[in-house]
This record gives structure tokens, C-alpha cells and sequence, in this order.
């Protein structure tokens, strides 16, 4: 139940109310009238159009959006280690350039530095462990560097140099690495397509055929069931792989 929950809420986080029930009703629109010409079940096609129309809802709109504030967000962060970078270089202490930092970058990273300067304030220590939750790998390294400076010292252009190369080279990895799975996965979508609309070319080419077919009743329900699911499934499978743009340095 709290799983359902929390990827509700998700998706009102990156839609307005009313971009969720016009995204799932036009989809369902399209599941159901597709699965209606194909079946001529109107339970069946009402059932499994609401339930897919739901479930492509978040694998495909979801889920994306997801992705694209994700890839925003590490720019983000790019940001914010270069322009940190660039006070350090100039001599500032640690938290003057978080202070000023803070200014450049979007809502969200300017909280999760407010958190470490508070921190830093009130327990003199360097915390940036809440910045993990973004999984960027190159960012943690820049902030074990970062912890070596506060209690070390050290030149900042040295220390900071590679590191701040390497999250602009992992960004620049997922990038590409996004770009060519989309190219990927339009010539798949391509195909799918052309398998999905099958029943629906058989359906006007070959009308008396298919109508001997639905009125196998139950057994001709399940096969377009089945075909239908595996259909999901595979879309399910496809934009997975399309959205894992991880990369590993």
C-alpha cells in the first residue's frame, strides 16, 4: 500500500492534477477503443484498457520526466562544484564559497548546501553525505576532496582540477549514452507497433476471418489478452532500458 502511495505522489510531483487525468484519459481512450476493435468485449477492453492505460501512464510519461529532472538536476550539481571550485581557487574558505555558491544554483541544491553550512556552523564539521541520494558518483569523490581540503589544506586548483573534470565527462556520458538508446528504441517502437496493429489489419482485410476467430469466444479473449500483456510488458522492458543511462567510471 505504501509503495502504491509513494509512487502517486511521484507522479503529482511531476505532473499537475490536471496533467495526470488528461494524460491517463487520453490513453485510456486509445487502450480501451483499440482493445474494444480487436475484442468486441466491452468488460474485457474496459478492464485491461484501464489497467494498461495506468500502467503506461508512469512507464512512459513518468517515468521520462523523471529521468529529464534527473539529468537537470545533475547539471545542477556540475554547477555547483564548478562555481565552489572557482571560490576555492580564489582563496575563500569553505564557507564563504558555500554561502555564495548557494546563490547560483536551482531550489533544491541550494537546500542540500543550506544543510551543510548549517552543519558546518553549528558542529564545525563538513557534511555532504545527503548529497549521495543523487548517485552521482564523480560528486561523491569531489566531496571526499572537498573534506580533505576543509581538514587539510591544499591547493584548490590541484585538488579539485580531475574531479570536476570527471562529473562533467559522466554528464556528458549519460548524455550520449541516452541519445542512442533513443535512436534504439524508435526503430523498436517502430516495430512494436507494426506487430500491435496486426489485429486491427487482419480485422478490415480480412473481416469475415476475424470474426470466426472472436466467436471462439473465451479462447480467442485469451489470446488477445496475452497479447496485449506481452505487448505491456515489452513496452515496460523497453523504456527500463531507455531510462538507465547510469554510467560507470
Amino acid at each position: 500500500m505504501n509503495k502504491k502511495t509513494s509512487v502517486w505522489k511521484e507522479a503529482k510531483l511531476l505532473f499537475s492534477g490536471w496533467g495526470i487525468t488528461s494524460l491517463i484519459s487520453l490513453l485510456m481512450l486509445i487502450n480501451v477503443g483499440y482493445l474494444y476493435i480487436v475484442t468486441r468485449n466491452t468488460v474485457l477492453s474496459c478492464t485491461l484498457g484501464i489497467i494498461g492505460s495506468v500502467v503506461l501512464f508512469f512507464v512512459l510519461f513518468v517515468e521520462t520526466k523523471k529521468l529529464r529532472q534527473n539529468q537537470k538536476r545533475l547539471n545542477e550539481l556540475l554547477k555547483y562544484a564548478t562555481n565552489l571550485t572557482f571560490f576555492l581557487q580564489s582563496g575563500k574558505n569553505i564557507l564563504y564559497s558555500l554561502e555564495e555558491t548557494k546563490q547560483s544554483v536551482d531550489s533544491i541544491i541550494h537546500s542540500d548546501i543550506q544543510k551543510t553550512i548549517d552543519i558546518l556552523k553549528d558542529k564545525a564539521r563538513l557534511d555532504t553525505t545527503h548529497f549521495e541520494k543523487y548517485n552521482f558518483p564523480a560528486l561523491n569523490q569531489f566531496h571526499q576532496i572537498l573534506n580533505i581540503k576543509y581538514e587539510k589544506g591544499g591547493n584548490a586548483r590541484d585538488m579539485f582540477k580531475t574531479v570536476v573534470k570527471s562529473m562533467n565527462f559522466e554528464i556528458s556520458k549519460r548524455d550520449d549514452l541516452y541519445r542512442k538508446k533513443k535512436n534504439s528504441a524508435i526503430q523498436v517502437y517502430m516495430l512494436l507497433g507494426l506487430v500491435i496493429s496486426m489485429p486491427l489489419i487482419l480485422f478490415v482485410t480480412t473481416r469475415n476471418l476475424y470474426e470466426q476467430f472472436l466467436s471462439m469466444q473465451l479462447g480467442s479473449l485469451i489470446i488477445l489478452s496475452v497479447f496485449y500483456i506481452v505487448v505491456l510488458i515489452n513496452i515496460k522492458q523497453m523504456q527500463k532500458t531507455l531510462n538507465d543511462v547510469s554510467v560507470r567510471l
